[in-house]
């Protein structure tokens, strides 16, 4: 009995969120990246800023990856996720270059450095 109950549950909050609103395009600015080993850099994905030295890329079909910044340094490091993060720019250079995956990423510094909104 309690596994049919599992079961009624589960399939409810299934349906549940199916039905649940989108919330829309992630705040930010646009960035450049190479996703899923494309060749040339596009201004598709969005930068969130989260706080000091924190941000999150959104990728446009709604998968992100998360970034730390360390100003002093100029290093980037993962967040979290299971790709490691390769750097191609470590000095002063504007922007910074970076992959995780198949995807590449170049920013500018001053949007890593400006307060988050």
């Amino acid at each position: 009995m309690s596994m049919r109950t599992f079961r009624l549950f589960a399939a409810s909050a299934i349906a549940l969120s199916a039905c649940a609103p989108e919330s829309g395009p992630p705040e930010g600015e646009s960035i450049e990246c190479a996703l899923e080993q494309a060749s040339g850099f596009s201004s598709q994905c969005v930068l969130e800023v989260a706080g000091e030295g924190r941000f999150t890329i959104h990728h446009p079909d709604g998968s992100f990856v998360r970034v730390s910044f360390n100003p002093a340094s100029g290093l980037l490091s993962v967040s979290d996720g299971a790709f490691l993060l390769e750097q191609t720019t470590k000095d002063s250079d504007n922007p910074l270059e970076f992959s995780t995956g198949p995807n590449r990423y170049r920013i500018s510094r001053d949007l890593l450095t400006k307060p988050a909104s």
